[in-house]
């Protein structure tokens, strides 16, 4: 009777080792990871270790150890290949182990850099001084897709490049490639700071945020900034900010060329002392309300602004000519002396 219920007991706690091995199993190894242009290297000489260490490190597998295990009962201890790999989408343990070991690198890829704050024609340029497409295929293409491309670094295939010699054709290929990405990409990285929002609350601080990254360079400026905006609307005051107009200038250009005549328009060139007395939805010392569109692409730290305004005593600010400081002010008066002091205006 007593040795029956032993055999019992020893039954019911392999079932259960089982059980919990099993369920540890497919949670390390079979659950999938979330990855978007999540490059990662193997280096010549990386051990097995080495590698799930960094894997680790990356967040593209949950525990080392279990990695570890999989690739010994494989025996791919000694296949894993060096090279320069992306993941993208759902990834598991097996996946990866997959793509290690076949070596499927893409280490031919062009890299293409978007830096915050970039809008349509900036990014235009990007891909035409890359060999990536033509001259305005870009920006013809997905102007209207402003503020919503996520600004990162993305990898193009080689294959895709379009230089010929030192001749540019047009091809919107790699242009539209690049455009999937970051829409992709911005819905992903923006998920914490505008889901549970309305649409129309949504583009408001999308709209913001593309004016503070024109406007600001920290964090708590960019806060102060997007907390007089909305002082500003609220009393019903011009915004009166010289990167919405520069912008709408180019836009009006922009919109008038043919994708053949195109040239890039450099929003820093904008002669704004005469362009705030022509009239347009950009033109905030006209018009009261926030232009019509984003100015630029916001990286998170100015969506996170525009979604937190700090709220202060200021109605008033300007940048020093170096463009190092923003200086506040509360009154009119007082932003007068400013510009006088900082600006020789």
């Amino acid at each position: 009777m007593l040795q029956d219920l032993k055999f019992k007991n020893y039954r019911t706690i392999a079932a259960v080792t089982a059980i919990v091995l099993f369920s540890l199993s497919f949670y390390f190894l079979y659950l999938p990871v979330y990855a978007v242009n999540e490059e990662f290297t193997v280096n010549e000489g990386d051990g097995l270790s080495r590698i799930a260490e960094q894997l680790k490190s990356e967040n593209l597998i949950k525990n080392e150890l279990f990695f570890i295990f999989y690739v010994k009962a494989l025996g791919l201890e000694k296949e894993l290949k060096a090279g320069s790999y992306i993941f993208n989408g759902f990834i598991s343990v097996p996946r990866i182990v997959s793509l290690l070991a076949e070596g499927f690198a893409e280490g031919n890829d062009v890299r293409v850099f978007i830096s915050e704050g970039s809008n349509i024609w900036e990014i235009d340029r990007v891909l035409f001084n890359a060999g990536l497409s033509g001259k305005g295929d870009f920006a013809g293409k997905f102007y209207r897709d402003e503020g919503y491309l996520f600004p990162d670094t993305y990898l193009i295939p080689s294959q895709k490049s379009i230089r010929q010699s030192a001749e540019k054709t047009q091809n919107s290929e790699s242009a539209t490639e690049l455009a999937n990405k970051m829409k992709n990409n911005f819905k992903i990285k923006t998920k914490d700071i505008l889901t549970g929002l309305s649409e129309t609350k949504k583009r408001e601080i999308i709209i913001i945020a593309s004016i503070l990254e024109k406007e600001a360079r920290t964090e708590n400026d960019m806060r102060l900034i997007a907390g007089i905006i909305e002082k500003r609307i609220a009393s019903g005051m011009l915004l009166q900010i010289d990167a919405t107009v520069s912008y709408g200038a180019c836009q009006r250009e922009f919109k008038y060329l043919n994708i053949s005549m195109f040239k890039y328009c450099d929003v820093s060139q904008i002669g704004v002392a005469n362009e705030i007395k022509t009239d347009s939805e950009f033109n905030t010392y006209m018009r009261k309300e926030l232009p019509p569109s984003p100015i630029s692409n916001p990286g998170l730290k100015a969506l996170s602004a525009a979604a937190n305004p700090l709220k202060s005593d200021y109605l008033y600010y300007l940048s020093t000519r170096s463009g190092d400081e923003i200086i506040f002010s509360k009154t009119s008066e007082e932003h007068a002396q400013n510009r006088k002091k900082y600006l020789e205006l």
